[in-house]
């Protein structure tokens, strides 16, 4: 009898250590939910990310036009200051083709005039010419009278009014897009963030400034390479029978979409790694369409450029370079060496 009462009260647990024993397996499975839910909520969150409807894309396209426009008013009020001397630079390529056409027209040689002008002088100085200082200026005159009248001496012609005026105007903006070009491409790569996870987004900023430096470089690889040659080679079609005299507005409206042209154009190896880290494109695949990409560049550039072979070889060379350079570019970034180096390391072990 006393041993049968003794038994329950011998297995009967203390109460601190009853206690512990069934909270800890509650508390662990409330821990457990607790993470899982986070884990699930973390994942919603970033699948929801790009659950927008086609109302809240206009509204977020919309956001990001009305500030990248107030970014652009800016940087054109920052720059039509300077609108007068970047005009003058914009136009110094072809004024520089003018003149050495001009150059290679003269019907006596420049070391004429160079001998004569010296001869005459000291011959006018033992005179005791009065206006000696001036010989220079009228033997340039002689000289400007008996060229060949194949260019206007590196000017430029407008017919209508307030032409020059807005040409100014068009240089100020477009200096000033330039400008702001990294909170352009800022806001440009904002209207694709929701559709990115939480861990690419901190790519935005980087993304966004290296935009902005290749859009720039590219336009001034146009502007210092290609528009020397380039306008020289056109200048040099200009006969006695055919004279070039060059419109502003015509010239103004060819060179800026030649440098917005190169400007994109070099934005190729940027968006190539874009497309390689979303596994879209790879380095193999590339390599196997190069010819197909060759003849793409040269379509490209026959639709960005005016319709001549010169133009458009200048600007296909530069794009089937950055096409190399985007093959290699996919080839260190792109998802193939991550599958690489996950092979090589189970290999290894």
């Amino acid at each position: 009898m006393t041993d049968e009462t003794k038994k329950p009260e011998e297995n009967k647990p203390q109460d601190g250590q009853a206690e512990s024993e069934a909270v800890k397996p509650e508390e662990a499975k409330s821990e457990g939910d607790k993470s899982e839910s986070q884990e699930e909520k973390g994942k919603g969150d970033e699948e929801n990310l790009g659950r927008m409807g086609l109302f809240d894309h206009l509204g977020e396209l919309r956001k990001r036009l009305v500030r990248s426009a107030i970014g652009l008013g800016v940087g054109f009020l920052a720059c039509y200051a300077f609108a007068e001397q970047m005009f003058i630079a914009l136009m110094e390529p072809m004024r520089e083709a003018l003149t050495k056409i001009e150059d290679t027209k003269h019907v006596l040689s420049p070391d004429f005039f160079e001998k004569f002008s010296a001869a005459l002088q000291q011959v006018m100085t033992d005179l005791h010419f009065e206006y000696v200082d001036q010989i220079p200026v009228f033997l340039d005159a002689v000289r400007d009278a008996t060229v060949k009248v194949v260019v206007e001496r590196g000017h430029f012609i407008y017919t209508y009014p307030p032409e020059a005026f807005f040409a100014h105007v068009k240089v100020a903006a477009v200096a000033g897009f330039f400008l702001v070009s990294p909170y352009i491409f800022y806001q440009l790569w904002l209207f694709v963030a929701p559709g990115l996870y939480t861990h690419e987004r901190k790519w935005i900023a980087p993304m966004a400034a290296v935009s902005a430096v290749f859009f720039v470089t590219g336009a001034l690889f146009g502007y210092f390479v290609v528009f020397p040659f380039g306008f020289d080679f056109f200048a040099s079609y200009a006969t006695p029978m055919v004279s070039f005299t060059p419109k502003l507005s015509e010239y103004l409206g060819f060179s800026l979409k030649l440098l917005f042209a190169f400007g994109l154009v070099f934005e190729m190896p940027l968006f190539v790694f874009f497309l390689a880290r979303l596994g879209m494109v790879t380095s193999k695949g590339m390599r196997k369409k190069r010819k197909y990409a060759i003849l793409v560049s040269f379509c490209v550039a026959a639709i960005l450029t005016p319709p001549d072979p010169f133009t458009q070889s200048l600007m296909a060379g530069p794009l089937i370079l950055l096409y190399e350079m985007s093959i290699w570019v996919a080839f260190f970034f792109g998802r193939e060496r991550k599958k690489r180096e996950a092979e090589s390391q189970a290999g290894g072990a």
